[in-house]
């Protein structure tokens, strides 16, 4: 029953539905996966699949501080995300176990988040 539910439950989903706000703080000049990310962040079809998520972008002139993802969930849990030491995959990777979490959750509630 549980891998019925969760491939119902998984398929057609984006990887972003549940996040509600994501604030990236980076310096353009970096390197790393900071930019990679950010354009999946801002990508069209993420804009689409969730419309309401609230994404702010703050460029900082430092270039010694580290990029900086916060993303915060629809159950109101931060998750600070170290762009500076995770490649784009590994920062996915990070979303789905949120995503994990609030899915089972969910079923433990019996009702959906959103």
């Amino acid at each position: 029953f549980f891998f019925r539910f969760c491939s119902f439950f998984m398929s057609g989903k984006h990887w972003a539905r549940y996040i509600t706000k994501a604030r990236l703080d980076f310096n353009p000049f970096s390197s790393g996966s900071t930019l990679g990310f950010l354009a999946e962040l801002k990508a069209k079809s993420v804009r689409e699949a969730v419309p309401k998520m609230e994404v702010t972008i703050n460029r900082v002139t430092d270039a010694a501080a580290p990029p900086r993802l916060m993303l915060t969930f629809v159950d109101g849990r931060e998750t600070p995300v170290d762009l500076g030491k995770l490649s784009v995959k590994d920062t996915f990777a990070q979303i789905e176990l949120e995503t994990g979490r609030l899915d089972l959750e969910a079923m433990r509630r019996g009702k959906p988040w959103l």
